[in-house]
């Protein structure tokens, strides 16, 4: 399974520069470091952190690209995503890094702004209409201090999946994109039992963190729980926030939706299943119910988060980037500017895990979800892409760690009614004082 989701590894530094790389990765060839006299090909090493049927996909295409360059060799240095970002980190502070390496938002600005990845915008640039051509929201979140460290390869956005059996045994009428947050709230009111002794919520995993009430915050014409979403100078908990908060905190106290420290572990295996009425999840999880081996009674839907006056929505991206020591960037831009424009046209039909950030190669990602009868998760995605109220679904900035900590302390309280919704003024000052002092 393909995972290719953005993975929580903010925090990742390099502090750690003697630490010594695996073996896998200890052989790590630059394009540079390949002769060139004799017509001898460059070669163009590539880490991904996906698992290796997924790689085999990737790797298919990239054939096809060697042979329209026969000048060009892809060597592929594959990692599981355990770990990934502690990997990647001793491969540059060794020096061994590959020319190309899949990396999460968090971590190309992270590493942008220490100085240690190539500066793309130039070469982008230099390609009439390539850059407009990604999704909004989606270039302008990859720039540090104008500088485009990275170029974002797939999309993730993070809406509902819901059981059309269950509600329809319920008799509740399935969500469409535009319902509110009060039909969710309903819905899940409605969907949740105790039967046999075991309770039942109607609604999974949509309370875990202060960035899911700020797409409500936004949606409700009030300010986002952060003032950017990739160089944060303040955060906010106004008043439609603070509303969220009561309307989500209410439907958590009568037992509709899972409190925020609810251990979530099983929920992607207990919606394959079939247990789960309502699941918030990213977009990715789908290919584990269209796929070869998914489950063959499953009924389901995909639907955004809801709206309370317009729409809002919480986005990442992940992509590509390369080390700043990379020799040849006309080339190795080449191979990136490749896996974004055409191999993920060529491997996502395998592996429809999200859709690409350039929009031309979205195509076949597409088909392929309406091949398999969710045209409409079509309609929801293309909602929330072109949402003009995009949030942030993390910090990442470098002091996204002290931060989180004061999340951890308040939020689950506040959540589950052990705090006064005042501590919420408490956590945001808190973190502001980490933003201030940290610049």
């Amino acid at each position: 399974m393909g995972k290719w989701k953005v993975a929580s590894l903010t925090g990742v530094s390099l502090l750690c520069a003697g630490a010594i790389a695996g073996p896998a990765f200890a052989s790590g060839v630059h394009a540079s470091k390949v002769a060139k006299k004799d017509s001898q090909p460059v070669t163009v090493t590539l880490l991904t952190w996906e698992n290796p049927q997924t790689n085999h996909q990737i790797m298919l295409s990239l054939q096809k690209f060697e042979k329209a360059n026969p000048g060009i060799k892809i060597q592929l240095v594959p990692s599981p995503l355990q770990n990934y970002g502690t990997k990647l980190n001793s491969m540059i502070a060794a020096g061994q890094a590959p020319d190309i390496f899949e990396v999460g938002n968090d971590m190309e600005q992270q590493w942008g702004a220490q100085g240690l990845l190539y500066n793309y915008l130039p070469l982008a640039r230099s390609i009439k209409g390539f850059l407009p051509h990604f999704f909004p929201g989606a270039i302008p979140n990859w720039l540090e201090n104008g500088n485009l460290f990275g170029l974002p390869s797939l999309m993730n956005v993070y809406g509902i999946f819901y059981n059309k059996t269950l509600f329809e045994k319920a008799h509740v009428p399935f969500p469409k994109v535009g319902w509110t947050y009060q039909q969710m709230m309903n819905d899940a009111q409605k969907l949740s039992s105790n039967k046999g002794g075991v309770h039942q919520y109607g609604l999974y995993n949509t309370a875990d963190s202060p960035f899911n009430l700020s797409v409500y915050s936004v949606s409700a014409g009030g300010m986002p729980f952060t003032n950017s979403i990739t160089s944060a100078t303040m955060v906010t908990a106004g008043p439609q926030f603070v509303q969220g908060v009561e309307l989500f905190k209410k439907y958590i106290q009568s037992g509709a939706i899972t409190p925020p420290a609810f251990d979530n572990s099983n929920d992607e295996s207990l919606f394959l299943e079939g247990k789960l009425p309502m699941w918030a999840a990213g977009q990715w999880n789908a290919e584990q119910m269209i796929g070869p081996g998914s489950p063959k009674n499953l009924q389901w839907g995909y639907v955004p988060n809801p709206i309370v006056k317009k729409a809002s929505t919480i986005f990442d991206s992940v992509g590509w980037a390369s080390p700043k020591t990379m020799k040849d960037p006309a080339v190795v831009f080449k191979v990136i500017k490749y896996l974004d424009t055409t191999q993920y046209a060529q491997s996502l039909p395998g592996a429809p895990v999200a859709p690409p950030a350039y929009q031309p190669s979205s195509l076949p990602y597409y088909n392929t979800l309406k091949a398999a009868g969710h045209s409409g998760m079509i309609t929801g995605l293309n909602w929330m892409l072109h949402s003009p109220n995009k949030q942030a679904v993390r910090f990442l900035e470098t002091w996204a760690t002290q931060a989180n900590q004061f999340i951890t302390a308040d939020w689950n309280n506040v959540l589950t009614g052990q705090a006064p919704i005042s501590t919420l003024q408490q956590m945001v000052k808190q973190i502001n004082s980490i933003i201030q002092s940290s610049h």
